[in-house]
């Protein structure tokens, strides 16, 4: 039986490589990205290939902490 995982708003969880993909970062850089934003995943599930379960990520979640993410001061010297 296949059970559907949904987040917040109602899209399916993803795993961390296509979390990483929506970020155009790496699995590494987005867990080190979500760690420093005290994101943690929404669930889990088996991984195929017999090791540590796979994270399973809500996209809106993510969305949450980008926006809430201060934008870096502009470093532009205007004349």
């Amino acid at each position: 039986m296949i059970t559907s995982r949904t987040g917040r708003d109602g899209r399916p969880l993803v795993t961390t490589a296509q979390a990483a993909y929506t970020l155009a970062k790496s699995p590494a850089q987005f867990r080190a990205w979500a760690r420093r934003r005290a994101l943690a995943p929404a669930a889990t599930t088996p991984n195929p290939s017999r090791g540590q379960a796979l994270a399973l990520w809500d996209l809106a979640a993510i969305a949450d902490a980008l926006h809430s993410t201060p934008k870096p001061a502009s470093t532009c010297q205007g004349a």
